[in-house]
């Protein structure tokens, strides 16, 4: 008896031991067990067919889509394979649609443009999402929808294969910012999408396209399987540059994204499970990463979270956010691991942003940030922001905890480490800091994050330095 009590104590003893929460030292083992639960696609090599072979002409200016989609259908109907983008300049003057099995290669020295005239896009209205509500709308440029094993790849060298979204003809329908007041305006569809949304208006009777302003995305594959992006330049679409919607097993590798118009975030999973964002490049007029989940009524209807997204070894330049959450996360976002990326530029406002509010709701819960290195940031090192777009608006409080970083370096360049604004009811709690090397902080009042609603007792702290001063323990 008394040794069973024994061993009951050693045990409790040994878990109290344990760091609250979960950011510990096995962060990068957890990840990378998620990682390698990933599926990547499975496509034959051995059929290749080249899109010249089917009429594609280099720099004629003239329209190759018919000789990009025949070639696409030929390697699906052998059983899959390769198409083949050789050197040279190709025009497309409408959307590409991916079928399953297929693998586009962007061979060194290819470029795939797409037209920049919204007519040659009305034929192609398609299911999709825009700012994660569902609809038809305007195709993706490449879109895919149920497909399993789709690729575009390129070598990733410097002369990598690239994919220009040409978006500036549609960046002034945002109608705002450097485009503001510009007509046509994407505003009064954007806003008879949301009220479709919330008030459940059948996906089918919300079409949009021709005489409406809602702009595409360049790459979004839509309720597909097994993604595979790597080694190719993103740039210039009209919205988001990679956003897969209601996907599972996404794979983004070694990719260079390069946009600065408006809402031109890189990459956007939305509704997906099991994403994987490696080895890239990111200059974005938004966000670099918004991990999102559906929005408002529309999104909580759907109810598809996203979780399990590993973001590691990347750079992140220009951008609103580098790796974000929100703001549409309806769904939820579970278990999002950012590790050893780099932040590196005064026009990147946060490294990390969480965003929503209790119109759009939802929530994030365990966010592992390790290894990261923060060189440059405009506004803060980090942001929980629930007053985005109107603040406490609606009946769906978000719940934001869990979120954990460990061995980060940073400098904040005068600015604060962190800002959280919250709701009374709904402060950010189990928040840990730990072995992280912090300099430049603009501290106030000894609190190195900001807190509006989240106490300070909330956030601990374990061996962080702030400007050279310890900080332990929580709160102050």
């Amino acid at each position: 008896m008394r040794k069973k009590l024994l061993c009951r104590l050693l045990c409790a003893a040994l878990l109290c031991a344990l760091p609250c929460g979960s950011a510990s030292a096995g962060i990068p083992e957890d990840a990378a067990a998620l990682t390698a639960k990933i599926a990547q696609p499975s496509i034959p090599q051995d059929v290749r067919v080249n899109v010249e072979e089917l009429g594609a002409i280099s720099a004629d200016r003239k329209d190759d889509l018919p000789a990009f989609q025949q070639a696409i259908q030929q390697v699906h109907d052998q059983g899959g394979g390769v198409v083949v983008v050789p050197v040279g300049h190709f025009y497309l003057a409408g959307p590409l649609t991916l079928l399953s099995n297929v693998e586009l290669h962007l061979e060194d020295g290819a470029v795939v443009e797409f037209s920049d005239h919204p007519r040659d896009y009305e034929k192609h209205i398609v299911l999709t999402r825009f700012e994660c509500t569902e609809c038809y709308n305007y195709s993706p440029f490449i879109y895919a929808n149920g497909a399993e094993n789709i690729a575009i790849t390129g070598s990733g060298k410097e002369r990598q294969g690239t994919i220009d979204g040409h978006g500036e003809a549609w960046w002034p329908w945002v109608g705002a910012g450097l485009w503001k007041n510009c007509a046509p305006s994407q505003s009064e569809d954007s806003e008879n999408l949301k009220d479709m949304g919330n008030s459940d208006v059948p996906v089918e009777k919300r079409v949009f396209g021709k005489g409406h302003y809602l702009r595409p995305v360049l790459i979004g594959p839509y309720a597909s399987k097994r993604i595979f992006i790597k080694g190719v330049r993103i740039k210039d679409s009209p919205m988001y540059n990679v956003a897969p919607m209601l996907c599972e097993n996404v794979t983004v590798d070694k990719v260079t994204i390069q946009a600065s118009g408006p809402n031109t975030d890189g990459i956007d999973p939305d509704a997906c499970r099991n994403v994987w964002i490696k080895n890239s490049s990111l200059t974005t007029g938004d966000d670099c990463i918004a991990i999102k989940a559906g929005r408002d009524g529309d999104g909580r209807r759907v109810g598809v979270a996203t979780e399990n997204v590993i973001i590691e070894n990347n750079v992140f330049h220009d951008g609103h956010g580098g790796v974000t959450v929100g703001s549409e996360m309806a769904g939820g976002v579970h278990h999002v691991y950012s590790l050893n990326n780099r932040m590196d530029s005064p026009n990147l406002r946060w490294a990390y942003r969480f965003k929503t509010n209790s119109m759009r709701g939802g929530g994030l819960t365990d966010f592992y940030a390790y290894g990261d290195t923060i060189q440059q940031v405009g506004r803060a090192v980090m942001t929980v922001d629930m007053a985005y777009g109107g603040g406490d608006i609606g009946d769906f409080t978000p719940d934001i905890h869990g979120l954990h970083f460990e061995k980060i370096t940073a400098n904040a360049h005068n600015k604060p480490l962190g800002t959280i604004e919250t709701y009374e009811r709904n402060p950010v709690y189990d928040f840990t800091w730990k072995d992280c090397t912090l300099t430049h902080v603009n501290v106030y009042d000894k609190q190195a994050i900001r807190c509006e609603n989240t106490p300070q007792e909330n956030i601990t702290y374990e061996q962080v330095t702030v400007n050279g001063k310890p900080y332990q323990g929580p709160g102050k």
